[in-house]
């Protein structure tokens, strides 16, 4: 009877032991969740925990004639090793999520360090170059290869001239002058000419060595073929053919020199071209002709400017006509500049080998009477008409006359600043006349 109101006990002892370890279990499975950053999956032991476990299920699962009372306690000590695995389990997954944290700031720095390594080096820009007082910095490479000098001036016999290099490239203007030439003993000339290159100075260094010299031996051959020419009789002369001046054989003789001197020119193999203005005054007379865009413009008593040229380029509507009608084409850029295939701006000039087909030589040539009203002649590159009016240029040389404060070299050193001031950045060649000096008194 003892004996069995001892058993009765421990079992209850047992079941009540057993009933408090499964609400704890309950309530800490319900509260892992909220408190886990794990998923709500179910719990599984760490491998160091597994052996009480199996030691636990195995106690359960021992023979009957065991002792009752062992295997609720066994059961109990299994379940109490149970309870303290929730703790363990957290504390290695807060710890692997720490440990990954920090494994990713590592690689994230480690990329941005990469990064940071590829990046290109700083560019090293080095200081500019001190230039002294009025010294062009665009200009002072070029002038280290350039074969003229920058500035030049130069006070002739009735004439003076003054020339500056752009900024953008070398010196490509150029002059030429002849004078107090005798004819055949007949008669006195003189020749005056600028010239203004393109693609270097091959061309322009040719036509101003070349040019003056095939006027005057053109001249003398018409001279001497006039004299060597039997006179007609008035009734032979055709009235639709009227004879020749000698006016008309010095426009003859001067277009011919052009022609020959492009043609001595093409035949050097250079590439290049060059525009040009001239000047020839024979007998009283001014006979001036051009290719391009150089200009002369004749300066009266009175200060009235006269172009005495017209500018070659392929925005005159009949240089245009002519273009086409050869097979040619013109255009206009962004720039509203007018080119001859997209190339030249210019529709006349000498040389231009490749463009020969639509390019020419054949001057345009003007005659005047030289009167005491023809004070002077203004004979320039398009460096300084891009930027300066014909009426502009002969005021600034009739003002520095009128007030005696500068020579005539002066006078054309003036102009050049001007064109400069204004913005101009291509070669500037200006060439004043003194054309009173050819009217007879």
């Amino acid at each position: 009877m003892l004996h069995g109101v001892r058993f009765l006990r421990s079992a209850v002892a047992a079941l009540a032991r057993l009933a408090h370890a499964l609400i704890i279990r309950s309530s800490l499975l319900l509260l892992m969740p909220l408190c886990s950053p794990t998923s709500t999956s179910a719990i599984v032991p760490a491998p160091w925990q597994q052996q009480p476990a199996r030691a636990a299920a195995a106690a359960c699962g021992k023979k009957a004639h065991q002792p009752v009372g062992a295997a609720l306690m066994a059961l109990d000590d299994a379940n109490k090793d149970q309870l303290m695995t929730p703790v363990v389990v957290v504390v290695p997954a807060l710890k692997q999520q720490q440990t990954g944290k920090r494994v990713a700031e590592t690689k994230t720095a480690a990329a941005n360090k990469a990064a940071r390594g590829r990046r290109p080096p700083r560019l090293a820009i080095p200081a500019p170059m001190a230039c002294a007082p009025g010294v062009d910095p665009f200009g002072a490479v070029a002038d280290m290869d350039a074969e003229v000098a920058t500035e030049l001036e130069v006070q002739g016999e009735g004439f003076c001239l003054a020339s500056r290099r752009g900024v953008r490239h070398a010196m490509e203007d150029g002059y030429g002058v002849i004078t107090d030439h005798t004819v055949q003993g007949a008669s006195q000339l003189a020749f005056y000419g600028v010239y203004d290159g393109h693609g270097g100075r091959a061309a322009v260094d040719f036509v101003a060595d070349r040019l003056g010299k095939n006027v005057v031996a053109a001249l003398a051959a018409s001279t001497t073929a006039s004299q060597q020419q039997p006179e007609l009789s008035p009734s032979s002369l055709s009235s639709t053919q009227p004879p020749k001046t000698s006016a008309d054989a010095v426009v003859a003789a001067i277009r011919a020199a052009y022609l020959t001197t492009d043609r001595e020119f093409l035949t050097q193999g250079v590439r290049g071209g060059a525009c040009a203005a001239t000047a020839l005054v024979k007998d009283g007379e001014l006979f001036v002709a051009n290719v391009g865009d150089c200009r002369a413009v004749l300066g009266s008593r009175s200060g009235v400017a006269t172009a005495l040229t017209s500018d070659h380029t392929a925005a005159r509507e009949d240089e245009r006509r002519r273009i086409e009608s050869s097979g040619g084409y013109v255009s206009c850029g962004s720039s509203g500049v007018w080119r001859v295939q997209d190339c030249l701006a210019v529709s006349r000039a000498f040389g231009d080998a490749s463009m020969k087909a639509w390019v020419t030589c054949e001057p345009e040539v003007s005659r005047r009477r030289l009167t005491p009203d023809c004070r002077f002649l203004v004979v320039a590159s398009d460096g300084l008409w891009n930027k300066v009016s014909c009426q502009e240029a002969v005021d600034v040389v009739v003002s520095a006359a009128a007030a005696e404060t500068t020579s005539s070299v002066g006078s054309c050193k003036e102009l050049v600043a001007l064109a400069r001031n204004r913005g101009s950045r291509d070669d500037i060649t200006v060439m004043l006349v003194d054309l009173q000096r050819f009217i007879s008194q």
